[in-house]
Protein backbone atom coordinates (compact mmCIF):
# COMPACT_ATOMS: atom_id res chain seq x y z
CA UNK A 1 0.00 0.00 0.00
CA UNK A 2 1.27 3.47 -0.84
CA UNK A 3 2.08 5.79 2.05
CA UNK A 4 -0.38 8.41 0.79
CA UNK A 5 -3.20 5.85 0.59
CA UNK A 6 -2.37 4.64 4.10
CA UNK A 7 -2.44 8.21 5.47
CA UNK A 8 -5.74 8.87 3.70
CA UNK A 9 -7.30 5.66 5.07
CA UNK A 10 -6.14 6.41 8.61
CA UNK A 11 -7.46 9.97 8.36
CA UNK A 12 -10.87 8.75 7.13
CA UNK A 13 -11.12 6.12 9.87
CA UNK A 14 -10.23 8.69 12.56
CA UNK A 15 -12.72 11.15 11.05
CA UNK A 16 -15.47 8.54 11.01
CA UNK A 17 -14.81 7.56 14.64
CA UNK A 18 -14.76 11.23 15.67
CA UNK A 19 -18.06 11.85 13.87
CA UNK A 20 -19.67 8.78 15.47
CA UNK A 21 -18.60 9.80 18.96
CA UNK A 22 -19.45 13.44 18.30
CA UNK A 23 -22.81 12.45 16.81
CA UNK A 24 -23.69 10.47 19.95
CA UNK A 25 -22.94 13.42 22.23
CA UNK A 26 -24.74 15.84 19.88
CA UNK A 27 -27.77 13.53 19.94
CA UNK A 28 -27.79 13.49 23.74
CA UNK A 29 -27.22 17.23 24.06
CA UNK A 30 -29.75 18.10 21.37
CA UNK A 31 -32.43 15.94 22.99
CA UNK A 32 -31.76 17.48 26.41
CA UNK A 33 -31.84 21.02 24.99
CA UNK A 34 -35.10 20.39 23.16
CA UNK A 35 -36.71 18.93 26.30
CA UNK A 36 -35.48 21.88 28.36
CA UNK A 37 -36.73 24.47 25.89
CA UNK A 38 -40.08 22.71 25.54
CA UNK A 39 -40.44 22.66 29.32
CA UNK A 40 -39.64 26.35 29.54
CA UNK A 41 -42.11 27.13 26.78
CA UNK A 42 -44.84 25.08 28.44
CA UNK A 43 -44.16 26.86 31.74
CA UNK A 44 -44.49 30.25 30.02
CA UNK A 45 -47.78 29.18 28.44
CA UNK A 46 -49.14 28.01 31.81
CA UNK A 47 -48.12 31.31 33.47
CA UNK A 48 -49.80 33.22 30.61
CA UNK A 49 -53.10 31.34 31.17
CA UNK A 50 -52.81 31.81 34.95
CA UNK A 51 -52.47 35.56 34.38
CA UNK A 52 -55.63 35.60 32.24
CA UNK A 53 -57.47 33.76 35.00
CA UNK A 54 -56.36 36.50 37.40
CA UNK A 55 -57.76 39.01 34.94
CA UNK A 56 -61.19 37.43 35.36
CA UNK A 57 -61.43 35.21 32.29
CA UNK A 58 -63.42 32.10 33.11
CA UNK A 59 -61.63 28.68 32.84
CA UNK A 60 -64.31 27.42 30.41
CA UNK A 61 -63.43 30.17 27.96
CA UNK A 62 -59.76 29.23 27.94
CA UNK A 63 -59.91 25.42 27.69
CA UNK A 64 -58.90 23.94 24.31
CA UNK A 65 -57.34 20.73 22.97
CA UNK A 66 -53.97 21.68 24.45
CA UNK A 67 -55.14 23.26 27.67
CA UNK A 68 -56.72 21.55 30.66
CA UNK A 69 -57.86 23.47 33.78
CA UNK A 70 -59.05 21.54 36.85
CA UNK A 71 -60.20 23.11 40.09
CA UNK A 72 -58.59 21.63 43.22
CA UNK A 73 -59.46 21.93 46.92
CA UNK A 74 -58.23 25.32 48.11
CA UNK A 75 -56.57 23.91 51.21
CA UNK A 76 -54.07 21.89 49.13
CA UNK A 77 -50.65 23.41 48.64
CA UNK A 78 -49.73 24.84 45.30
CA UNK A 79 -48.10 22.29 43.00
CA UNK A 80 -44.69 22.99 41.52
CA UNK A 81 -44.14 22.65 37.80
CA UNK A 82 -44.09 18.99 36.72
CA UNK A 83 -43.34 17.78 33.21
CA UNK A 84 -43.96 14.28 31.90
CA UNK A 85 -44.60 12.37 28.67
CA UNK A 86 -48.13 11.22 27.93
CA UNK A 87 -50.42 10.15 25.14
CA UNK A 88 -52.95 12.73 24.09
CA UNK A 89 -55.31 13.20 21.18
CA UNK A 90 -53.96 15.59 18.58
CA UNK A 91 -56.82 17.12 16.64
CA UNK A 92 -54.94 18.30 13.50
CA UNK A 93 -53.40 14.86 13.09
CA UNK A 94 -56.64 13.15 14.10
CA UNK A 95 -54.84 10.59 16.26
CA UNK A 96 -53.13 10.13 19.59
CA UNK A 97 -49.54 11.27 19.72
CA UNK A 98 -46.71 11.32 22.22
CA UNK A 99 -46.94 14.70 23.88
CA UNK A 100 -45.22 16.54 26.68
CA UNK A 101 -47.58 17.53 29.53
CA UNK A 102 -46.66 20.34 31.92
CA UNK A 103 -48.78 20.89 35.03
CA UNK A 104 -48.77 23.56 37.73
CA UNK A 105 -51.35 24.87 40.21
CA UNK A 106 -52.21 28.45 41.17
CA UNK A 107 -54.46 29.95 43.89
CA UNK A 108 -56.46 32.71 42.29
CA UNK A 109 -59.31 34.59 44.02
CA UNK A 110 -59.98 31.99 46.68
CA UNK A 111 -59.86 29.23 44.08
CA UNK A 112 -57.20 26.63 43.39
CA UNK A 113 -56.63 25.70 39.74
CA UNK A 114 -54.34 23.06 38.20
CA UNK A 115 -53.38 24.22 34.74
CA UNK A 116 -52.00 21.52 32.35
CA UNK A 117 -50.69 22.32 28.92
CA UNK A 118 -49.74 19.82 26.16
CA UNK A 119 -47.26 20.07 23.30
CA UNK A 120 -46.02 17.57 20.76
CA UNK A 121 -42.75 15.84 21.69
CA UNK A 122 -39.81 15.89 19.27
CA UNK A 123 -39.32 12.14 18.89
CA UNK A 124 -35.95 10.38 19.16
CA UNK A 125 -36.23 9.21 15.55
CA UNK A 126 -36.47 12.81 14.38
CA UNK A 127 -33.40 13.80 16.39
CA UNK A 128 -31.48 10.73 15.16
CA UNK A 129 -32.39 11.46 11.56
CA UNK A 130 -31.26 15.07 11.89
CA UNK A 131 -27.96 14.13 13.57
CA UNK A 132 -27.17 11.32 11.10
CA UNK A 133 -27.99 13.54 8.13
CA UNK A 134 -25.81 16.33 9.48
CA UNK A 135 -22.88 14.03 10.31
CA UNK A 136 -23.03 12.33 6.89
CA UNK A 137 -23.12 15.70 5.19
CA UNK A 138 -20.06 16.82 7.16
CA UNK A 139 -18.28 13.52 6.41
CA UNK A 140 -18.86 13.71 2.65
CA UNK A 141 -17.78 17.35 2.58
CA UNK A 142 -14.56 16.29 4.34
CA UNK A 143 -14.03 13.41 1.89
CA UNK A 144 -14.50 15.81 -1.01
CA UNK A 145 -11.97 18.31 0.33
CA UNK A 146 -9.65 15.46 1.27
CA UNK A 147 -9.62 14.19 -2.30
CA UNK A 148 -9.38 17.68 -3.76
CA UNK A 149 -6.80 19.25 -1.47
CA UNK A 150 -5.27 16.82 1.02
CA UNK A 151 -4.01 14.31 -1.57
CA UNK A 152 -2.71 17.07 -3.82
CA UNK A 153 -0.97 18.79 -0.92
CA UNK A 154 0.36 15.45 0.36
CA UNK A 155 1.81 14.67 -3.06
CA UNK A 156 3.59 17.99 -3.02
CA UNK A 157 4.87 17.46 0.54
CA UNK A 158 6.03 13.88 -0.18
CA UNK A 159 7.70 14.76 -3.47
CA UNK A 160 11.20 14.87 -1.88
CA UNK A 161 10.50 11.45 -0.34
CA UNK A 162 9.61 9.96 -3.75
CA UNK A 163 12.72 11.59 -5.22
CA UNK A 164 14.81 9.94 -2.48
CA UNK A 165 13.24 6.54 -3.22
CA UNK A 166 14.05 6.89 -6.93
CA UNK A 167 17.66 7.76 -6.16
CA UNK A 168 17.99 4.75 -3.84
CA UNK A 169 16.55 2.41 -6.51
CA UNK A 170 19.07 3.69 -9.08
CA UNK A 171 22.04 3.31 -6.72
CA UNK A 172 24.52 0.55 -7.60
CA UNK A 173 28.15 -0.21 -6.94
CA UNK A 174 29.18 -0.10 -10.61
CA UNK A 175 28.66 3.66 -10.89
CA UNK A 176 30.93 4.12 -7.86
CA UNK A 177 29.10 7.30 -6.88
CA UNK A 178 27.49 7.93 -3.47
CA UNK A 179 23.97 9.31 -3.34
CA UNK A 180 23.64 13.09 -3.44
CA UNK A 181 20.38 14.93 -2.69
CA UNK A 182 19.12 18.46 -3.06
CA UNK A 183 18.22 20.36 0.08
CA UNK A 184 14.57 20.09 1.08
CA UNK A 185 12.46 22.59 3.00
CA UNK A 186 11.43 19.76 5.34
CA UNK A 187 13.90 19.08 8.13
CA UNK A 188 13.13 15.35 8.47
CA UNK A 189 13.81 14.73 4.77
CA UNK A 190 17.13 16.53 5.07
CA UNK A 191 18.08 14.28 8.02
CA UNK A 192 17.10 11.18 6.02
CA UNK A 193 19.00 12.29 2.92
CA UNK A 194 22.07 13.18 4.98
CA UNK A 195 22.09 9.74 6.56
CA UNK A 196 21.73 8.06 3.14
CA UNK A 197 24.61 10.10 1.72
CA UNK A 198 26.91 9.11 4.59
CA UNK A 199 25.77 5.48 4.42
CA UNK A 200 26.41 5.13 0.67
CA UNK A 201 29.84 6.76 1.03
CA UNK A 202 30.72 4.18 3.68
CA UNK A 203 29.25 1.33 1.61
CA UNK A 204 31.27 2.29 -1.45
CA UNK A 205 34.43 2.62 0.60
CA UNK A 206 33.92 -0.82 2.20
CA UNK A 207 32.96 -2.31 -1.17
CA UNK A 208 36.14 -0.99 -2.83
CA UNK A 209 38.28 -2.33 0.00
CA UNK A 210 36.65 -5.78 -0.06
CA UNK A 211 36.75 -5.92 -3.86
CA UNK A 212 40.43 -4.93 -3.91
CA UNK A 213 41.19 -7.50 -1.22
CA UNK A 214 39.35 -10.32 -3.03
CA UNK A 215 40.97 -9.44 -6.39
CA UNK A 216 44.40 -9.29 -4.81
CA UNK A 217 44.05 -12.55 -2.94
CA UNK A 218 42.61 -14.23 -6.04
CA UNK A 219 45.54 -13.05 -8.12
CA UNK A 220 48.13 -13.86 -5.45
CA UNK A 221 46.76 -17.38 -4.97
CA UNK A 222 46.41 -18.17 -8.66
CA UNK A 223 49.99 -17.24 -9.51
CA UNK A 224 51.77 -19.57 -7.04
CA UNK A 225 49.07 -22.22 -7.62
CA UNK A 226 49.87 -22.19 -11.35
CA UNK A 227 53.58 -22.52 -10.55
CA UNK A 228 52.87 -25.43 -8.21
CA UNK A 229 50.74 -27.12 -10.90
CA UNK A 230 53.53 -26.80 -13.43
CA UNK A 231 56.15 -28.23 -11.10
CA UNK A 232 53.89 -31.10 -10.05
CA UNK A 233 53.24 -31.96 -13.71
CA UNK A 234 56.98 -32.03 -14.30
CA UNK A 235 57.47 -34.27 -11.26
CA UNK A 236 54.81 -36.69 -12.54
CA UNK A 237 56.87 -37.15 -15.72
CA UNK A 238 59.91 -38.28 -13.73
CA UNK A 239 60.64 -41.80 -12.51
CA UNK A 240 59.41 -42.38 -8.96
CA UNK A 241 57.94 -44.95 -6.67
CA UNK A 242 54.22 -45.68 -6.60
CA UNK A 243 53.88 -43.99 -3.20
CA UNK A 244 55.65 -40.86 -4.48
CA UNK A 245 53.42 -40.79 -7.56
CA UNK A 246 50.32 -41.09 -5.36
CA UNK A 247 51.43 -38.22 -3.12
CA UNK A 248 52.28 -35.97 -6.09
CA UNK A 249 48.97 -36.73 -7.80
CA UNK A 250 47.09 -35.97 -4.56
CA UNK A 251 48.93 -32.66 -4.22
CA UNK A 252 48.11 -31.84 -7.86
CA UNK A 253 44.40 -32.58 -7.33
CA UNK A 254 44.21 -30.39 -4.22
CA UNK A 255 46.04 -27.59 -6.01
CA UNK A 256 43.51 -27.76 -8.85
CA UNK A 257 40.72 -27.73 -6.25
CA UNK A 258 42.14 -24.47 -4.85
CA UNK A 259 42.00 -23.06 -8.40
CA UNK A 260 38.32 -24.00 -8.74
CA UNK A 261 37.40 -22.63 -5.29
CA UNK A 262 39.08 -19.27 -6.03
CA UNK A 263 37.33 -18.99 -9.41
CA UNK A 264 33.95 -19.96 -7.93
CA UNK A 265 34.21 -17.56 -5.00
CA UNK A 266 35.26 -14.76 -7.32
CA UNK A 267 32.24 -15.50 -9.53
CA UNK A 268 29.89 -15.53 -6.53
CA UNK A 269 31.23 -12.17 -5.34
CA UNK A 270 30.66 -10.67 -8.79
CA UNK A 271 27.13 -12.05 -8.93
CA UNK A 272 26.25 -10.71 -5.46
CA UNK A 273 27.68 -7.29 -6.32
CA UNK A 274 26.00 -7.29 -9.76
CA UNK A 275 29.27 -6.53 -11.51
CA UNK A 276 28.21 -8.00 -14.84
CA UNK A 277 26.96 -5.91 -17.74
CA UNK A 278 23.28 -5.30 -18.41
CA UNK A 279 21.40 -8.52 -19.30
CA UNK A 280 20.16 -9.25 -22.78
CA UNK A 281 18.01 -11.93 -24.35
CA UNK A 282 19.92 -15.18 -24.84
CA UNK A 283 18.82 -18.38 -26.55
CA UNK A 284 18.90 -20.88 -23.68
CA UNK A 285 18.03 -23.76 -26.03
CA UNK A 286 21.19 -23.13 -28.03
CA UNK A 287 23.34 -22.83 -24.89
CA UNK A 288 22.03 -26.16 -23.50
CA UNK A 289 22.60 -27.94 -26.85
CA UNK A 290 26.14 -26.55 -27.03
CA UNK A 291 26.99 -27.66 -23.48
CA UNK A 292 25.55 -31.14 -24.15
CA UNK A 293 27.86 -31.43 -27.17
CA UNK A 294 30.86 -30.33 -25.08
CA UNK A 295 30.04 -32.82 -22.32
CA UNK A 296 28.93 -35.67 -24.61
CA UNK A 297 32.27 -37.50 -24.33
CA UNK A 298 32.13 -37.33 -20.52
CA UNK A 299 28.51 -38.59 -20.60
CA UNK A 300 29.58 -41.58 -22.73
CA UNK A 301 32.60 -42.32 -20.53
CA UNK A 302 30.32 -42.22 -17.45
CA UNK A 303 27.99 -44.69 -19.22
CA UNK A 304 24.96 -42.39 -18.74
CA UNK A 305 21.76 -42.30 -20.77
CA UNK A 306 20.69 -38.81 -21.82
CA UNK A 307 17.08 -37.93 -22.63
CA UNK A 308 16.21 -34.40 -23.79
CA UNK A 309 13.04 -32.45 -24.53
CA UNK A 310 14.32 -28.99 -25.46
CA UNK A 311 11.93 -26.48 -26.97
CA UNK A 312 13.73 -24.38 -29.62
CA UNK A 313 14.27 -20.65 -29.31
CA UNK A 314 13.60 -20.30 -25.59
CA UNK A 315 14.71 -16.71 -24.89
CA UNK A 316 15.73 -15.67 -21.37
CA UNK A 317 16.92 -12.25 -20.23
CA UNK A 318 20.36 -12.66 -18.61
CA UNK A 319 24.04 -12.14 -19.32
CA UNK A 320 25.29 -14.70 -21.91
CA UNK A 321 28.35 -15.67 -19.84
CA UNK A 322 26.19 -16.19 -16.73
CA UNK A 323 23.80 -18.39 -18.74
CA UNK A 324 26.78 -20.52 -19.86
CA UNK A 325 28.02 -20.87 -16.28
CA UNK A 326 24.57 -21.79 -14.96
CA UNK A 327 23.95 -24.51 -17.55
CA UNK A 328 27.51 -25.86 -17.28
CA UNK A 329 27.19 -26.13 -13.49
CA UNK A 330 23.81 -27.87 -13.67
CA UNK A 331 24.93 -30.41 -16.30
CA UNK A 332 28.27 -30.89 -14.53
CA UNK A 333 26.45 -31.66 -11.26
CA UNK A 334 24.09 -34.10 -13.00
CA UNK A 335 27.10 -36.00 -14.43
CA UNK A 336 29.38 -35.75 -11.40
CA UNK A 337 26.82 -36.89 -8.83
CA UNK A 338 25.44 -39.73 -10.93
CA UNK A 339 26.44 -43.42 -11.03
CA UNK A 340 27.40 -45.95 -13.67
CA UNK A 341 24.57 -46.79 -16.09
CA UNK A 342 22.57 -43.91 -14.66
CA UNK A 343 20.48 -41.41 -16.57
CA UNK A 344 19.89 -37.67 -17.10
CA UNK A 345 16.67 -36.03 -18.31
CA UNK A 346 16.61 -32.44 -19.54
CA UNK A 347 13.33 -30.65 -20.26
CA UNK A 348 13.21 -27.02 -21.37
CA UNK A 349 9.93 -25.19 -21.89
CA UNK A 350 9.13 -21.54 -22.52
CA UNK A 351 9.12 -20.69 -18.79
CA UNK A 352 10.81 -23.60 -17.03
CA UNK A 353 13.95 -25.73 -17.06
CA UNK A 354 13.90 -29.15 -15.35
CA UNK A 355 16.97 -31.38 -15.02
CA UNK A 356 16.55 -34.80 -13.40
CA UNK A 357 19.24 -37.37 -12.81
CA UNK A 358 19.77 -40.64 -11.00
CA UNK A 359 22.12 -40.66 -8.05
CA UNK A 360 22.59 -41.66 -4.46
CA UNK A 361 19.91 -41.04 -1.85
CA UNK A 362 20.75 -37.90 0.12
CA UNK A 363 21.70 -38.12 3.78
CA UNK A 364 20.84 -34.44 4.42
CA UNK A 365 18.20 -31.86 3.56
CA UNK A 366 18.38 -30.90 -0.16
CA UNK A 367 17.91 -27.24 0.84
CA UNK A 368 21.28 -27.28 2.62
CA UNK A 369 23.13 -28.20 -0.58
CA UNK A 370 22.46 -24.78 -2.13
CA UNK A 371 24.62 -23.23 0.60
CA UNK A 372 28.31 -22.62 0.12
CA UNK A 373 30.70 -25.54 0.63
CA UNK A 374 27.81 -27.92 1.35
CA UNK A 375 28.14 -31.17 -0.56
CA UNK A 376 26.92 -34.74 -0.25
CA UNK A 377 29.55 -36.76 -2.09
CA UNK A 378 33.27 -37.19 -1.43
CA UNK A 379 34.06 -36.57 -5.09
CA UNK A 380 37.34 -34.55 -5.18
CA UNK A 381 36.08 -32.80 -8.33
CA UNK A 382 33.30 -31.16 -6.28
CA UNK A 383 34.04 -28.05 -4.20
CA UNK A 384 30.48 -27.59 -2.91
CA UNK A 385 29.81 -24.33 -4.75
CA UNK A 386 27.98 -25.42 -7.93
CA UNK A 387 24.41 -25.18 -6.63
CA UNK A 388 25.30 -22.11 -4.56
CA UNK A 389 26.39 -20.35 -7.78
CA UNK A 390 23.20 -21.42 -9.62
CA UNK A 391 21.07 -20.27 -6.67
CA UNK A 392 22.79 -16.86 -6.64
CA UNK A 393 22.34 -16.52 -10.42
CA UNK A 394 18.60 -17.18 -10.00
CA UNK A 395 18.39 -14.60 -7.21
CA UNK A 396 20.20 -12.03 -9.35
CA UNK A 397 17.81 -12.46 -12.29
CA UNK A 398 14.65 -13.03 -10.18
CA UNK A 399 14.24 -16.67 -11.26
CA UNK A 400 12.66 -19.25 -8.93
CA UNK A 401 15.15 -22.01 -8.15
CA UNK A 402 14.28 -25.34 -6.54
CA UNK A 403 16.30 -28.44 -5.75
CA UNK A 404 14.62 -31.57 -4.41
CA UNK A 405 14.93 -35.36 -4.36
CA UNK A 406 12.54 -38.27 -4.65
CA UNK A 407 14.43 -41.30 -3.37
CA UNK A 408 17.51 -41.60 -5.59
CA UNK A 409 16.19 -39.11 -8.16
CA UNK A 410 17.59 -35.56 -8.03
CA UNK A 411 15.43 -32.77 -9.49
CA UNK A 412 16.43 -29.19 -10.30
CA UNK A 413 13.73 -26.74 -11.40
CA UNK A 414 14.17 -23.14 -12.57
CA UNK A 415 11.12 -21.01 -13.36
CA UNK A 416 11.88 -18.01 -15.57
CA UNK A 417 8.41 -16.45 -15.52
Amino acid sequence: MKLLNLLTSVYLIITMLALLIGGFFIYRKLGAEIDFELGMELNRQIEAYAERLQQGVSPEALVNERLEIIELPFQLEEEELSIRDTLAYHDPLNKEENQLKASRSFKIDDKHYRISYYNLVVEAEDITETVVYTMLLVFFIQVFFLGLFFRGISNWILRPFHYTLQKIQLFNFQTNKPLAFQKSKILEFNHLNGFLERMTQKLLKDYRQIKEFSENISHEIQTPAAVVSGKLENLMNLEMTEEQAHLIYSAYQNNERVHRIVRSLSLLAKLENEEFEQPSQVDLSEIIEKNIDLLSELIVLSDLKLQTDIKPKVLVTMHPLIAEIMINNLLGNAIKHNHKEGWIKIKLGLNQLIIENSGSTLRQDPGELVQRFKKESDNPESVGLGLAIVNQICKTYKFRFGYSTAGNIHIVKIDFG
